[in-house]
């Protein structure tokens, strides 16, 4: 479908009957009903591992007549008209609102962000509502098209190629082997658990079964508790009819499409998979078939970065920069979320015919042309050297079809989410990193081709090589898994070689109630002599020192449960960065072979139970296995498949895929730039015009530099000014005494001030005791702090910056156990300075009444943007805690959720490897 709504000729290829279907396999519908012979071929082989290993999906050969395109692929929406209604004042008023949802014509109105109102009518002109707002203006709301989404065939023979080429796995098309983003070395990374993708699109077919575990939730919906002015945005909202209906059926089929090109379950038995397979949905509705509102994506732009999204998929576009769309582009820029765009349909270059968002010279846009199955520009795509950032597959994607089928769609609106989800994963698995870092690693990783050089920024398609590549850096090996209720004490075996540095780990614990997985808070655990309590994540921090290596190491932990079903998860850190993933193994209690039977608590979204008893032992792979993604046909196995996190880069050059990226640049701790995948050399990078990001063009060779052991200078309290309790020693990033009793100066508050240390000029930091729930805010005072400063408290914990200006620096502290904490301050690739002490962490009865003002969603603002202003961001919301069976305090948390019913079919009966978080 063209820019214009409009099928391109051609668009919709014959399918040939295969030549397999005469040898005994079976032949099906996709898009119809499965046949019970269908059901009993097409089986799905998990992988042990997860996901861990590489899920390859291998093509069925199924054949029918060609059908019509989707039923909503030719409506151009909903057949209302949309208006946007300014006050001179600037806000149209609730009276305002009240007159103009009563005039005569009008349908839906709801207030966007700017203060407008967008109005949906029965074919209202702007002259039909002059007057309702005394002295506003009324405009034709601007419009524009989904960027793809023509129906090519709704039917398979063979697919996947988009994930994983074979050469022989692309619906009527050449393929060339490995012209794909190479999914299965990128999900031994990790696939996006924990992350949150929003999709401006047309709605999604919530109930398909491949979308099972992939709906994210929104805990605030109740009540208008989040301050969005929205009541029952449980799982979104549709902006397009101002009501919670993100279904929007009979319209939605794109958006169902490129829903499940982003986070189709992979391992499910069902369909293909995703390019994120773990990451959560949040589907924000802005049109209806092939149109769309450019007013409603703007305010679903804001929405989506208020709620936490970590990325933005845009598979539309318009001709003509909307105001509102800038601000929402500038808005999502300002808090560190990147909005991903669809290059267009209509096969012209973007440097001399824009269209936007495509078009946005904002470094948030990454705009995605289409490609191949050979590596060629698809003739429907929009490209341009300077605007068009990079390439992804969008021709013939196998994608989720409303009701439950499958069909095969062409677009750039198909490579966008396949780009989208990649981001998801880079930002897994960087957690700290800055926008613009993150935004310049994906393009540094791209797969350089020949007939994308001078048609993009990056001359190449979308690899997700370099990202798995991470996975080997470090192994985990769990045994003691199962014990009787009462002292625990599982074994977790370190093996990998890694550099020197220092080490920490993150343990974690989640329990099984209801249902669903929860962190478990405030569970002492003791290893190595010290005793720590889990916070909110359910995970508690160990100090492991100087080391030359990861491995081998011996982590013995323990701890006091009851019987019930537990996860135990392992994260080790170098030098504050993650080294490799977290992975995660069932820790069995009391022999427990079924959930617990207590009901979910209210408001649990978690699906339904699976069978309980762990099943065959699993094993790590010695070589990447594939596994086969089971077609339609095969019953789904339920709620979300989990695994996940993230990337690592290689050279913009030439590159096997089975090569290890080599060291990467000197990072800090709290950069979160890849610590031990970014490439040796690069290729210059291009900038997009208008837009640069701060990053650097080129990456240098040098190892990375231990900032801990080597700060620039070490800042130590003035003399004569009290301090909280004694600083540890300078560089010294663990607490003093985790799980230890309370300091002696018990009242929050407390100022430490320091001699002008580092480059920065730092020289005093208030207050110093904060409450280990977080949420504090704090600020640190100098003579020239940049404005891309972040900030790290102890090893692994980044804090959350509000605001920065050259002498004043105010972030939020993140919640961590009780002790004494140095806090780094740095930039991207600088050396931190440490001041020394600088905050003790105050057992919860002595903790501050007050918390911090809201903090934006992103850790760190994009280098060079303004600083969000605390008054303009969504307030953090409390985490959502329950009472558990035991009296336990048990706290919702999207990665432990997210890993059910996974894990449960890991079986670390006598000893296993885990599954990749």
């Amino acid at each position: 479908m063209n820019e214009h709504g409009q099928h391109r000729s051609g668009s919709t290829p014959s399918v040939r009957r295969p030549e397999s279907s005469t040898s005994g396999r079976s032949r099906g519908v996709l898009a119809g009903t499965r046949s019970s012979r269908q059901r009993a071929v097409a089986v799905v082989a998990t992988a042990a591992l997860g996901f861990g290993g590489a899920a390859a999906p291998e093509g069925f050969a199924l054949a029918a007549p060609a059908l019509a395109p989707a039923a909503d692929a030719v409506p151009a929406g909903d057949g209302l008209t949309r208006l946007v209604v300014s006050a001179p004042a600037g806000r149209v008023s609730d009276a305002e609102l009240a007159a103009l949802q009563a005039h005569a014509g009008v349908a839906t109105v709801q207030r966007v962000f700017d203060g407008s109102a967008l109005v949906a009518t029965r074919g209202l002109a702007p002259a039909d509502l002059a007057g309702v707002v005394a002295g506003g203006d009324v405009q034709f709301s601007a419009t524009g098209t989904f960027s793809g989404g023509t129906v090519s065939d709704p039917f398979w023979a063979r697919y996947g190629y988009n994930l994983a080429n074979t050469g022989s796995n692309a619906l009527n098309q050449p393929a060339v082997a490995g012209a794909d983003v190479d999914a299965p070395t990128g999900w031994r990374a990790g696939t996006g658990t924990g992350m949150v993708l929003a999709v401006t699109d047309s709605g999604m077919d919530t109930s398909h079964p491949d979308l099972q575990g992939a709906l994210w939730t929104n805990p605030d919906c109740a009540t208008d508790a989040d301050g969005d002015g929205l009541v029952g945005d449980c799982h979104g909202w549709n902006f397009y009819g101002a009501n919670a209906d993100v279904v929007n059926a009979g319209g939605n089929s794109h958006g169902t499409g490129v829903a499940g090109i982003a986070g189709a379950r992979a391992g499910n038995g069902e369909g293909s998979a995703g390019v994120a397979p773990g990451v959560q949905i949040m589907p924000l509705v802005v049109g209806y078939g092939s149109s769309v509102d450019v007013t409603a994506a703007a305010a679903a732009i804001r929405y989506a970065v208020d709620h936490g999204a970590d990325v933005v998929n845009a598979s539309w576009g318009g001709p003509g920069q909307s105001p509102v769309l800038a601000a929402a582009i500038d808005y999502a820029a300002a808090h560190g979320v990147l909005v991903v765009a669809a290059a267009g349909n209509d096969s012209l270059d973007r440097d001399t015919t824009p269209t936007y968002p495509a078009n946005s010279t904002s470094p948030a846009v990454l705009t995605v042309g289409s490609s191949t199955a050979a590596d060629t520009i698809s003739s429907f795509s929009g490209y341009g050297a300077t605007t068009v950032d990079l390439f992804a597959p969008g021709q013939a994607i196998v994608s989720p079809a409303p009701g439950g089928g499958y069909v095969a769609m062409d677009g750039t609106s198909m490579a966008a989410p396949e780009v989208a989800a990649a981001v998801a994963l880079y930002r897994a698995h960087y957690p700290t990193a800055s926008m613009a870092q993150l935004r310049q690693q994906l393009l540094d990783d791209t797969q350089p081709v020949a007939a994308f050089a001078r048609r993009s920024v990056s001359g190449g398609r979308l690899s997700l090589t370099a990202l798995g590549n991470t996975a080997a850096e470090v192994q985990y090996g769990f045994t003691s898994m199962v014990a009787a209720a009462g002292p625990v004490a599982p074994k977790v075996v370190v093996s990998g070689s890694t550099p020197p540095g220092g080490y920490a780990v993150r343990l974690g614990l989640g329990e099984e109630y209801g249902s669903e997985l929860f962190a478990v808070s405030g569970q002492p655990i003791t290893m190595n002599g010290v005793t720590a309590s889990t916070d909110d994540s359910g995970e508690a921090s160990f100090d492991l020192g100087p080391r030359a290596s990861a491995g081998p190491l011996v982590l013995s932990p323990t701890t006091e449960l009851q019987a019930a079903r537990y996860v135990l998860t392992v994260q080790l850190y170098r030098d504050g960065a993650p080294v490799g993933l977290r992975f995660a193994a069932p820790l069995l209690v009391g022999q427990q072979v079924a959930p617990t039977v207590a009901p979910a608590p209210t408001g649990s979204a978690s699906p339904t139970p699976r069978a309980t008893t762990p099943t065959t032992p699993t094993a790590a792979p010695t070589s990447s296995p594939r596994t086969t993604i089971a077609a339609p046909g095969v019953p789904s196995v339920g709620a979300p498949t989990g695994p996940a996190t993230g990337p690592a880069p290689t050279s913009s050059g030439p590159r096997p895929g089975t090569t290890t990226p080599a060291a990467p640049t000197a990072a800090p701790p709290t950069a979160g730039v890849p610590t031990a995948a970014a490439p040796t050399t690069s290729a210059p990078s291009t900038t997009r015009a208008a837009g640069p990001t701060s990053t650097p063009t080129s990456a240098p060779t040098s190892a990375p530099t231990s900032a801990a052991a080597t700060p620039t200078r070490v800042a130590t309290p003035t003399a004569g000014v009290p301090t909280a309790s004694t600083p540890p020693a300078a560089g010294t990033t663990a607490p003093t005494s985790a799980g230890s009793t309370a300091p002696t100066s018990p009242a929050p508050g407390g100022t430490i001030t320091y001699p002008p240390s580092g480059p920065f000029g730092l020289t005093s930091i208030s207050p110093t005791r904060v409450g280990v729930e977080g949420g504090t805010r704090v600020t640190v005072t100098g003579t020239a702090i940049p404005s891309n400063a972040q900030v790290r408290i102890g090893l692994t914990s980044p804090a959350v910056v509000a605001s920065v200006s050259a002498t004043r620096l105010v972030f939020t502290t993140p919640a961590l156990v009780a002790g004494t904490y140095d806090v780094y301050v740095s930039v991207p690739g600088g050396t931190p300075t440490v001041l020394a002490g600088g905050l003790t962490y105050l057992p919860s009865a002595s903790a501050p009444t007050t918390s911090a003002a809201a903090t934006t969603p992103r850790s760190t603002p994009t280098a060079g943007a303004p600083a969000a202003s605390p008054t303009t961001a969504a307030p953090t919301p409390a985490p959502t805690a329950v009472p558990g069976p035991h009296g336990e305090r048990l706290v919702r948390s999207s990665v432990f959720r997210s890993l059910a019913p996974a894990i449960w079919r890991v079986n670390c009966t006598s000893a296993c490897s885990g599954l990749a978080v």
